[in-house]
């Protein structure tokens, strides 16, 4: 097994609005507030602009996971290198059908725990989702990606409560499922399962949960090979792991080649974007 690999980070506040967490080297920092203002309202097409680099690239331009793993630790403070099994689970979704992480084998798996009554940190991680989704979503790899959501606190998060949930934060039902205990478990199976994937939910006397926020990235293989900590990642950083993963088996890009490797085309987005 591979050595777990932690990209430290100093713990930092949940913030409201959209940030641009990764910006490239070099990229200009004195602009004008106006200015400023403008650019940040171009980050969905610059988000569309460099997923559409990202899934045009050919295999023989591709990077393979371990060079992405390394570009990561550069570039994406909240990103853990992860390669160990990922915890198995059987459970429901709103409509009471059966889903096991098996189930998904051949698929890159995006999870993520929550619990719909949370007032914030919740909310916001589903967004973010939903935004990672629609990156994906844009791509040829929406049929090789699923996205799971599991509640935390299956006694109030009902299935009419579940159906609701996914349009309410920009989900799409296509490749995202919002999943439960079966009636049979035990009301902590899910919260037990979050703690398996390294993620505590506490319960609280007034029934609000203390936890923190992960995205966690399983490969074909049923292996959990990522973590994205926090609310502060890029989400543009979470769909391109997710592609090196869908790509894992192609060939590292040769030194000297005249075709632009990956990072380098997207640095040409992004500098053109912020230039």
């Amino acid at each position: 097994m591979m050595p777990l690999k932690l990209r430290t980070f100093s713990p930092a506040p949940f913030r409201v609005h959209t940030e641009l967490s990764s910006m490239p080297p070099g990229s200009p920092a004195g602009h004008s507030a106006a200015s400023r203002n403008a650019r940040l309202g171009l980050t969905g097409a610059l988000q569309i602009a460099a997923i559409g680099v990202l899934t045009t690239a050919t295999p023989a331009a591709s990077h393979s996971l371990q060079e992405v793993e390394q570009q990561l630790f550069k570039r994406e403070r909240y990103f853990q290198s992860v390669n160990q099994p990922a915890p198995e689970f059987t459970l429901r979704d709103a409509a009471g059908r059966v889903h096991r992480l098996r189930d998904y084998r051949g698929k890159v798996v995006i999870l993520n725990f929550i619990y719909t009554k949370c007032p914030d940190v919740c909310p916001l991680h589903s967004e973010k989702i939903a935004q990672i989704q629609k990156q994906t979503n844009i791509s040829p790899m929406k049929d090789q990606v699923a996205f799971l959501t599991i509640s935390t606190d299956p006694r109030n998060d009902t299935p009419k409560v579940m159906k609701e949930f996914g349009g309410q934060h920009g989900l799409d039902p296509a490749n995202w499922t919002f999943l439960t205990t079966l009636p049979s478990q035990p009301i902590g199976t899910t919260r037990q399962l979050a703690a398996a994937y390294g993620l505590k939910f506490t319960t609280m006397p007034d029934g609000m949960q203390m936890h923190g926020a992960v995205t966690h990235l399983i490969d074909q293989e049923g292996r959990l090979r990522a973590r994205f900590h926090s609310l502060r990642f890029s989400p543009v950083n979470v769909t391109i792991f997710a592609n090196a993963l869908v790509n894992k088996a192609h060939t590292p890009h040769p030194h000297g080649t005249e075709a632009l490797t990956l990072w380098e085309r997207l640095k040409l987005w992004f500098s053109s974007w912020w230039a």
